[in-house]
């Protein structure tokens, strides 16, 4: 599904991205971490077209991402960009036009979402009324409402309590179980445990480590953070 081929990033003379490739099939719920700096968002942002790499290759279903079909894709950024002012319904489907999804599909989506993230009480008032926990349910809407088969969640879990991140959570195993591949970066390592087939850690824009969830977890103690804490700092030595 998305092969990154050797992909490399600087900005003013400092890699932000270091040679890395990636290989992740249909299907999977795959985990991006690093610690803050690492290259991640660099990397979120070179498989959404939205920076180009310097050098490699980057493919979604064996076309370059720069001609592949955007649709098909959703991308929840770390930061919020969403229109306070403007209403959350508003909000919803004027992003779900911009993706060229017919008007009366959008209306459909949206209100089966805010059903599900049980926020159909809030949909004629203004975002920015709204807590910090029902923004991040707006922004992932967004993300998904051109029913992507492909989805880039960067901290999806930011400002939900953990009722809402149970949700969320099993929305990512509906996905999954309709064969969508998902690229889950986050900083909650229980997360990653408990969601994710498989993940790679990257520090300082280099690949530290990368294979199946459960094995990287049974070769440090069970315990992805000790894992986090004891591979960072073997690089920083």
């Amino acid at each position: 599904m998305l092969k990154i081929n050797q992909i490399s990033k600087a900005f003013t003379g400092i890699k932000a991205v270091d040679n890395i490739s990636l290989n992740i099939p249909v299907g999977e719920v795959f985990g991006f971490l690093g610690p803050n700096g690492a290259g991640k968002t660099t990397t979120l942002r070179m498989i959404m077209d939205i920076i180009q790499p310097d050098s490699g290759l980057i493919t979604i279903d064996g076309k370059p991402s720069t001609s592949c079909d955007h649709a098909r894709i959703g991308y929840l950024p770390e930061e919020r960009g969403i229109y306070q002012k403007a209403k959350v319904r508003d909000v919803v489907e004027y992003f779900g036009k911009l993706k060229s999804v017919p008007v009366s599909v959008v209306k459909e989506r949206a209100n089966d979402w805010f059903k599900r993230l049980k926020i159909e009480d809030l949909v004629e008032k203004k975002v920015a009324e709204l807590s910090k926990g029902n923004q991040q349910k707006i922004q992932f809407i967004i993300a998904v409402i051109n029913d992507p088969v492909l989805m880039i969640l960067d901290e999806p879990f930011t400002g939900l309590d953990p009722v809402n991140q149970k949700i969320l959570q099993d929305i990512i195993k509906d996905f999954k179980a309709q064969d969508r591949t998902i690229i889950l970066s986050t900083h909650q390592m229980a997360k990653v445990e408990e969601n994710c087939d498989s993940m790679c850690l990257i520090h300082k824009g280099k690949i530290i480590t990368i294979g199946k969830t459960k094995d990287i977890m049974e070769k440090h103690g069970g315990n992805l953070d000790k894992a986090f804490i004891e591979l960072i700092g073997d690089t920083d030595e």
